[in-house]
């Protein structure tokens, strides 16, 4: 038993570990704290559990109906692979230039968020941190793993945990405005484009290896 809980934490590390690092809450924290700056303190913080918890819902009810989807439009593991892995290449080398990247967010959509009464839905969850990518990574992560709700039940812990750490770095971030360089931001966010580049080739390689069967020829 002990071992088998072992197991289920180490599958629930490394679902979390990508997961974080896509969902990527440093690299929204500039946008939430510019599209809540005239806001209370407590509004900012309850903008922050709202922007956490809808992240959490989404990627978890992609994780749970994923699966279904995909057998019903015949979509492989494979080709959900290369394409998500592109889709995080392309987002990585926006992060890495500090561009803002088009498939998180518009400047339109910013502009109307800090318009809004309530940010914490659109565009701060979606699409800032449950994107394209970070659903792409989360169906991944379940659907390269056996089947069954014990899975599904690792990366939707992984989920929680990844709303859970979204939430605290929002909140510290509120309380830390004052002194967040931009010059130490943009070291993170560029080291966090580096990381997601790298998962993107490796979802790429998978993918590009078990559609066409390189693997099986090695």
């Amino acid at each position: 038993m002990a071992a088998q809980n072992g197991g289920m934490l180490a599958e629930t590390v490394k679902a979390f570990v990508p997961l974080f690092i896509i969902v990527s809450p440093l690299g929204a924290l500039p946008l939430f704290l510019a599209m809540t700056a005239t806001d209370a303190p407590e509004r900012r913080l309850r903008t922050a559990w709202i922007a956490a918890l809808t992240t959490t819902v989404v990627l978890a009810v992609a994780v749970v109906c994923g699966e279904a989807v995909f057998r019903f439009f015949g979509v492989t593991i494979d080709a959900f692979r290369i394409a998500g892995g592109v889709l995080l290449f392309l987002y990585a080398i926006d992060m890495v230039q500090m561009k803002q990247s088009r498939m998180r967010t518009t400047a339109e959509e910013v502009q109307g968020g800090v318009d809004k009464e309530e940010v914490g839905i659109i565009p701060l969850a979606i699409p800032m941190l449950a994107g394209p990518g970070a659903i792409a990574t989360a169906m991944v992560l379940r659907m390269q793993m056996p089947e069954g709700w014990v899975s599904s039940g690792v990366v939707v812990l992984a989920i929680v945990l990844v709303g859970l750490a979204t939430w605290l770095v929002f909140r510290i971030g509120v309380r830390l405005e004052r002194w967040l360089s931009p010059v130490w931001m943009g070291i993170l966010l560029r080291l966090e484009g580096l990381l997601i580049a790298a998962i993107a080739v490796q979802m790429l390689v998978a993918g590009i290896s078990g559609a066409f069967g390189f693997a099986s020829r090695m």
